[in-house]
């Protein structure tokens, strides 16, 4: 029943059991890409593939491995096997790697990507938005990890279960898909989600302050969080604290956010791409990119770093900092 699952994945994704993860907002899914190829090193082709990727419309990277009842890694390996997808998926995929995947899968049945997109998270939001939260997904491992089979052996429920309950940034489910009626003729596929238990609810359970976020992140990000305060009030920001963020504005918006839960520094470049500013993006980005170091390639439309490598380098930062608002005041003073 394997292929006949993955088939049917590709078409109907519904099949996942979107209403059950979140009955208050049903998840809808996206296909990025069957037999998506993961690496295991840097610049390394695929030494696996993934059976789907799907992205929710909160921009979640979903990872879907597809197995027979009757196949007896269903029981151990395919646990492992999953946890080297995200790891390595989550490291070695490159920037716009899931963007890029879902614009080859849209090619190869002819359809607009857009349009494709917009049938999932609506036609009012943001499609760059969109696939730079995928990123910022993906790179602080807010992923989810589902399951398939005809029959979810209880062994392997009660690993998901465990799993789902102490992953805090990962979800963890089983999706058993019962086939009802006659091959060929009238048949139902019934979806029943494993892994939702109370505890994992519990365990997930959003913070309910950005102060309760910034704490449970760690000492860096805490940090960070009080130098962005000074700063603040040395460059003439305000300080937004959004339900996720900790955001450095001036009179356009965003000039840095700190997300605490992926630990990370990101600085928005709209305003200077809408200005044409290729140089000083790139200066800007190559600025960021020494900061970072070997641990995240930078990207180009939405650049982040991480906290740990921004305490290093602080005063680089607060430079970085400095110059975006100057840039953007030009922009306000004397328009490109």
């Amino acid at each position: 029943m394997r292929p006949v699952l993955q088939e049917l994945l590709e078409h109907y994704p519904q099949l996942l059991a979107g209403y059950q993860m979140s009955r208050s907002d049903p998840r809808r899914f996206l296909l990025v890409r069957r037999e998506a190829p993961v690496a295991d090193h840097e610049g390394g082709g695929g030494r696996w593939s993934i059976d789907h990727v799907f992205l929710d419309q909160d921009a979640t990277p979903t990872l879907v491995e597809v197995k027979r009842s009757s196949d007896t890694r269903i029981r151990r390996e395919v646990i492992g096997q999953m946890l080297d997808y995200a790891a390595n998926g989550a490291q070695y995929w490159g920037e716009g790697a899931l963007r890029l995947l879902f614009e080859g899968t849209c090619a190869g049945t002819g359809r607009d990507p857009g349009a494709v997109l917009e049938e999932v998270i609506g036609a009012e939001a943001d499609a760059e938005e969109f696939w730079a939260r995928a990123e910022r997904n993906l790179r602080g491992g807010v992923l989810r990890l589902v399951f398939v089979a005809d029959v979810i052996p209880d062994e392997l429920a009660a690993v998901i279960e465990f799993l789902n309950a102490r992953m805090h940034d990962t979800e963890v489910y089983g999706v058993e898909v019962r086939r009802y009626g006659a091959t060929g003729t009238d048949e139902c596929f019934v979806p029943r989600l494993i892994g939702a238990t109370a505890a994992a609810e519990i365990a997930k359970r959003p913070q309910t302050s950005l102060d309760d976020r910034l704490r449970s992140a760690g000492t860096e990000v805490t940090s960070i969080a009080e130098r962005l305060r000074v700063l603040a009030g040395e460059a003439g920001l305000s300080v937004v604290s959004g339900a996720s963020s900790l955001r450095l504005n001036d009179q356009h918006g965003a000039v840095v956010l700190l997300y605490p839960a992926y630990r990370s520094l990101e600085f928005p470049l709209n305003s200077l791409w809408q200005a044409g500013g290729e140089a000083e993006i790139s200066e800007l980005r190559d600025a960021l990119q020494q900061i970072a170091g070997n641990s995240r390639k930078v990207s180009a439309k939405m650049p982040n770093i991480g906290c740990r490598e921004a305490l290093a380098r602080w005063d680089d930062v607060t430079a970085i900092v400095q110059s975006l608002v100057r840039r953007r005041a030009e922009q306000t003073a004397d328009p490109i």
